[in-house]
């Protein structure tokens, strides 16, 4: 049991690189902020974080993937607080919480958020292929609302899931999007529209 424990203990040089990843984040987050991302060069980042320029692009490739990493746990906490703190039921409530959920969280800093959904987008490389797969989870777990939706006979019967969750996404992006290009995003306004579209897409069940 002991070699076991020794075996998966973290090195010293490790613990040491974990800590400089963790630094080199939080400096991005404050500067990001405070200069805005097109203003904020790696060099900034480096001297902020109080290391080298080289260390900073061990590791992060480019300043993107270091956009998509320092907000990448907090879009997480933000879509799993949104899930467990679920209406009990009514599909359309459901989905309106996790509406109101991430937009709440994008809307705290627009100029931010505008950088960061640009990027995120079209990002590639290992960081694209965390964000798609964050995505994929998130719509993994509306296709079960949806699914729940029409176990407890709110909704009809859906034909084809991938289409389902792939429009959902299509109205979240939409109202996402419209929200950052107006001067002050208005969540309520968003989630009201993307709210409306939903219940056209998926029809209720006639009682």
């Amino acid at each position: 049991m002991s070699a076991h424990i020794q075996k998966n203990k973290k090195t010293h040089r490790e613990l040491q690189k974990e800590e400089t990843r963790r630094i080199i984040l939080e400096s991005a987050y404050r500067l990001f902020a405070e200069l805005g991302y097109a203003k904020t060069t790696m060099r900034d980042l480096a001297t902020d974080s109080g290391v080298g320029l080289g260390t900073v692009f061990k590791h992060f490739p480019d300043k993107s993937s270091l956009l998509v990493a320092a907000f990448e746990e907090d879009i997480q906490s933000v879509i799993e607080q949104g899930i467990n703190s679920l209406p009990g039921e009514d599909i359309f409530i459901q989905l309106r919480h996790l509406l109101h959920s991430l937009y709440s969280f994008y809307a705290k800093n627009q100029l931010l958020s505008r950088a960061l959904v640009k990027e995120a987008l079209f990002i590639e490389g290992p960081a694209g292929e965390t964000i798609q797969a964050q995505a994929m989870n998130f719509l993994e777990g509306v296709g079960n609302l949806l699914q729940g939706g029409v176990t407890r006979g709110e909704i009809q019967p859906i034909e084809n899931h991938l289409d389902a969750v792939r429009g959902f996404w299509s109205f979240y992006l939409m109202g996402l999007t419209m929200g950052l290009r107006e001067p002050q995003f208005d969540v309520e306004q968003q989630v009201e529209m993307v709210g409306k579209l939903l219940q056209n897409h998926f029809p209720k069940v006639k009682k």
